[in-house]
């Protein structure tokens, strides 16, 4: 067991000083923090685990950690159409992880806070046995009665998506080393987008000054997974087409070597982009934040998807199991 310092010790010298942006935390001297939401607004609110060897790599560094932690909950916000605010992190940090590396967790985390703007208002801090684990809980603000719904897709509307998809199933592949002759520059790419997720804040942001009737929400197990929850919320059923996906140049140089590797990009998780429905005038408004990729139709729970020879087909469920 490698020796570090106690709880109390170690959320004072590392994770207090991140605290400090907010008076809501109350320096993480008291057992709550004490905040408001914005005059006018609700509070979104939203909660992810990650554990070690399940959402992220044991040998993964801190820092990557770190930032992945924060940002799959911001990510989650962002598909609710929320401006984020603050946090509660509780870590559980195997027994055998020195403070050093409990250390450059904290400073990675600290400076993605503030990059976000968000504020870390409290949390525990526990030592296990087992493998070392995450779960944050965000808080995000939308304006009363407006947030983005799972249930708001209406037949007819378009669907689109942000930035491209799969690069992070086939990042992790690529610490697998299951790409050997990929180009380097190839490799760095897909790897970082399986390392630090992106969340669309933007976009998000984009669409609630739209104002407008959408559906939305994170793909954080796959499309071909998470598009069937928004299925289920609106009674409705989606089409897809396959040559409108948007892939990363570095997938299709995967792509070209095994074409079977969609089954990957449609399904493997960790993409962390939005999946956004809508009437076509108000996804066209997004301009080129998103892609189009298909619409939605009136064949409640039924996914079709148009292949590169302009078949149509059932698309297989996927996405990532978290309980593997």
């Amino acid at each position: 067991m490698v020796a570090r310092s106690g709880e109390f010790d170690l959320i004072a010298r590392h994770f207090a000083p991140i605290a400090q942006r907010d008076p809501a935390a109350l320096s993480l001297k008291d057992d709550a923090a004490v905040f408001s939401p914005p005059p006018g607004c609700e509070v979104v609110v939203t909660t992810d685990a990650l554990v070690a060897d399940v959402h992220f790599r044991n040998i993964d560094t801190p820092e990557t950690i770190a930032q992945k932690v924060l940002r799959v909950n911001l990510s989650d916000l962002a598909a609710m159409g929320a401006v984020p605010g603050g946090v509660v992190l509780t870590t559980g940090y195997n027994r055998d992880l020195s403070e050093d590396w409990i250390a450059r967790f904290a400073r990675s985390f600290g400076e993605d806070c503030a990059t976000f703007s968000v504020s870390l208002l409290g949390g525990d801090t526990v030592g296990t046995p087992g493998p070392t684990f995450f779960s944050l809980t965000a808080f995000g603000y939308v304006p009363a009665g407006r947030a983005l719904r799972r249930d708001q897709a209406r037949p007819g509307d378009v669907l689109a998506v942000t930035g491209t998809l799969g690069d992070a199933a086939l990042g992790l592949s690529v610490l697998a080393d299951a790409f050997p002759g990929l180009d380097e520059l190839s490799k760095k790419f897909l790897s970082d987008r399986y390392w630090v997720p992106q969340p669309r804040l933007t976009t998000s942001q984009a669409c609630m000054a739209r104002n407008a009737r959408l559906a939305a929400m994170d793909l954080s197990d796959g499309l071909a997974g998470d598009c069937r929850k928004i299925c289920d919320a609106s009674g409705v059923g989606m089409t897809f087409n396959l040559a409108d996906i948007p892939v990363s140049e570095a997938a299709k140089a995967v792509l070209a070597d095994d074409p079977a590797r969609w089954n990957q990009i449609l399904g493997g998780g960790d993409d962390y982009e939005l999946l956004i429905a809508g009437e076509p005038d108000d996804i066209a408004a997004l301009g080129d934040q998103v892609t189009v990729i298909g619409t939605v139709t009136n064949q409640t729970g039924e996914v079709l998807l148009k292949d590169l020879d302009g078949k149509m087909a059932e698309l297989a469920p996927g996405g990532f199991d978290h309980f593997k």
